[in-house]
């Protein structure tokens, strides 16, 4: 499936953003290094994906006034509005799953559902300060010869996103009771990124929340487990109003 690239504007950013496919629409928040990957892809073969690179990530040149993440998520919301007039599944991955969050608490009326994939708001107090990019490039994955395969981070992006996300602060967890959307949160079951305390609040303080630990995966589950991954958030983007793992916590085994 080939994504074409184009720009939408939005609080007056001119915002870019890849698309592919028909149907239903599916809008992703991708961190870095995360966008136009085999889920995409999947992704495009059932729905009409819209991935938006948020302002001041990766290769954007915007400069980014936003003094929070809910205003972030309020420019996703208007990009996302000027492109599609229906309601659509919202899926964030990383840092992008942190301002999904906040989208979806001000946008209920877009927001249908909402798939969170390695959400970095309750992070491993562990998380060594100073980590440039190789550093956490090699922790994001549960085996070495994952991170091999995929390419880090330039440091000048790194530094970029890591001071925009700093800058902004989180709030997610506080607001996690407000979001009423169907949601699925997935979590690596080895991600040394974010707490091993997450599922559980997740699970405990969104009112619908699905959660999926895939096993045998770090941070960057599309790198290490890419049919869990995909099989997951695929099914649940088709059926999410019938979802089979319920309100508990499921694990995927390899």
């Amino acid at each position: 499936m080939v994504f074409q690239g184009k720009e939408v504007e939005a609080d007056g950013f001119k915002i870019r953003y890849w698309e592919a496919g028909q149907g239903r629409p599916v809008m992703t928040l991708d961190a870095t290094g995360w966008r136009g990957t085999k889920l995409h892809d999947a992704l495009a073969e059932k729905f009409h994906v819209l991935s938006l690179e948020l302002p001041g990530t990766g290769d954007s040149r915007t400069n980014v006034e936003s003094k929070s993440l809910g205003e972030l998520a309020a420019t996703s919301a208007k990009a996302a509005a000027a492109l599609t007039t229906e309601r659509y599944t919202l899926i964030g991955m990383s840092f992008g799953a942190d301002v999904a969050i906040w989208q979806a608490v001000q946008n209920p009326d877009q927001v249908e559902a909402l798939i969170l994939v390695s959400p970095t708001a309750i992070q491993a107090k562990d998380t060594p300060a100073g980590a440039n990019a190789e550093d956490v490039h090699k922790m994001m994955f549960a085996h070495g010869e994952n991170a091999d395969k995929h390419a880090a981070l330039s440091q000048e992006i790194f530094a970029k996103e890591s001071e925009l996300a700093r800058r902004l602060g989180s709030g997610v967890e506080a607001r996690l009771g407000d979001i009423h959307c169907p949601t699925l949160a997935v979590f690596g079951q080895e991600d040394r990124l974010v707490s091993p305390e997450a599922a559980r609040v997740y699970r405990e303080k969104i009112p619908n929340c699905n959660i999926a630990l895939v096993y045998d995966a770090g941070h960057c589950i599309i790198g290490d487990r890419p049919e869990a991954l995909i099989n997951t958030v695929t099914d649940y983007a088709e059926r999410w109003e019938t979802f089979i793992i319920g309100h508990q916590a499921g694990l995927i085994n390899p």
